[in-house]
């Protein structure tokens, strides 16, 4: 953002229906200015039809042979009860053949069916609706064979042993785009239901117990903004240890894009449970290792910032690339811990970026850009199928895989950047 942009901007973040309609309308008088469709220091390689879904997974196999993905088949709309996505993933040099592994009713434009690997196995975990129910589906790549757990999930800890449930019938409800169309939740009419919260799931044994409800944290540290809300639970992340986990506790009045977060980490008790010190808004998280996480959020008196908590330790925050970035976005961390990528929302020219940020030597690289047509554009609240880029990285270090609509169709794309991050040497536009 310039600086005009920027001061608009904080001035009408609180008012969601301004912000979006000020927003749409800049937009549409920057159309008439012809921009490229992408620019980029590295070569892209684009996989219409495909696509991946968040940041916070890495679609890459361990030994970084095999590439995570979903196919769809419908037109630029929400998914509807009996729309199908093909899962499977792509191998072979520059991951060009793709292997089907099954179909899921479960799914979304921005974190598709939760596909994710599970731990070191060889075992494709991904979410389904089969018998009126929401769950989860593990595929054994070198058996074949396919297994049910009776809980969608939201996250598989590192080590494969566990994942993270909580409502998704409640998150469509009350964050349209982020939940399923399928699936049923007896509390939707209730604020803060004492019968739905988050849950543990034994991977081996299928067997789930609720660690909290949500009426359970709702009712702690309770915030002026909370009265006549509707709570929930979403973007849940297990630490690299698999010993603790982060959440996002959520609620809305009546306006389902005006909404307040705050970030919270447990054990897998739900014990030694603590707060971040967060003012308002968290968005997209990252754990850098198994102390630190990396968190775009809003802290008292610094604003909307990138900021690096220590897990427990109140005392120690601090803000990240305060010069380097002025709005939200994707991050996730390459392996060693130095680097992470991360990307922005589309600009007034419905123009995206891809960005490395080097924690060592504090700098940022824009190393593509990438524009986003507009038909791409969440223009309501409840139909949102836009596309953001949701960086993620491979096993390695080496590669980046984003999710694209610069060809025009929503596609699956990777960028190498070889040597170049190994020798932090990496090019930039």
């Amino acid at each position: 953002m310039n600086r005009l942009e920027k001061y608009v901007y904080e001035r009408v973040k609180r008012s969601p229906r301004l912000k979006y309609f000020l927003r749409d309308t800049y937009q549409s008088l920057c159309d008439f200015i012809p921009v490229p469709p992408q620019r980029s220091a590295y070569p892209i390689i684009a996989r219409e039809g495909y696509f991946f879904g968040f940041h916070d997974k890495c679609p890459f196999s361990i030994d970084d042979s095999m590439l995570l993905a979903g196919r769809y088949d419908i037109p630029l709309r929400m998914p509807e009860q009996n729309d199908p996505l093909s899962v499977g993933f792509f191998s072979g040099p520059e991951y060009t053949s793709f292997q089907k592994i099954g179909v899921t009713y479960a799914w979304n434009w921005h974190q598709g069916c939760m596909l994710q690997w599970r731990g070191r196995e060889s075992e494709i975990v991904y979410n389904d609706f089969m018998s009126g129910c929401l769950v989860s589906r593990i595929h054994s790549l070198n058996t074949g064979k396919l297994r049910t757990v009776e809980f969608a999930l939201g996250a598989v800890s590192p080590d494969g042993c566990w994942g993270l449930s909580y409502s998704f019938p409640r998150v469509n409800c009350l964050m349209p785009g982020y939940g399923y169309v399928n699936g049923h939740d007896d509390s939707l009419h209730e604020m803060a239901p004492a019968s739905s919260g988050l849950t543990l799931v034994d991977l081996e044994s299928g067997e789930g117990r609720m660690l909290f409800s949500i009426a359970q944290i709702a009712a702690q540290r309770r915030e002026p903004s909370m009265e006549g809300a509707r709570h929930f639970f979403s973007h849940c992340l297990f630490s690299p240890s698999s010993k603790r986990f982060v959440f996002l506790h959520r609620w809305i009045r009546s306006n389902v894009r005006q909404r307040w977060s705050r970030m919270i980490s447990s054990d897998l008790q739900g014990q030694d449970i603590y707060f971040f010190p967060t003012e308002d808004m968290v968005s997209h998280i990252a754990w850098r290792d198994e102390h630190y996480l990396l968190a775009y959020c809003r802290i008292p008196n610094s604003g909307d910032r990138y900021v690096l908590f220590r897990d427990l330790f109140p005392e120690e925050v601090n803000v990240i690339g305060e010069h380097s970035f002025d709005s939200d976005g994707h991050p996730s961390f390459a392996p060693a811990g130095r680097w992470f990528v991360t990307d922005t929302y589309p600009d007034r020219f419905r123009v995206a970026s891809l960005i490395l940020y080097d924690c060592t030597e504090h700098k940022r690289y824009t190393v593509a850009r990438l524009k986003s047509p507009k038909a791409f554009a969440s223009l309501s609240q409840y139909k949102h199928w836009s596309c953001d880029l949701h960086p993620r990285w491979n096993r390695n270090g080496t590669m980046l895989c984003f999710d694209s609509t610069h060809t025009g169709q929503r596609a699956l794309c990777t960028l190498s950047l070889g040597e170049d991050i190994v020798q932090s040497r990496v090019r930039e536009l």
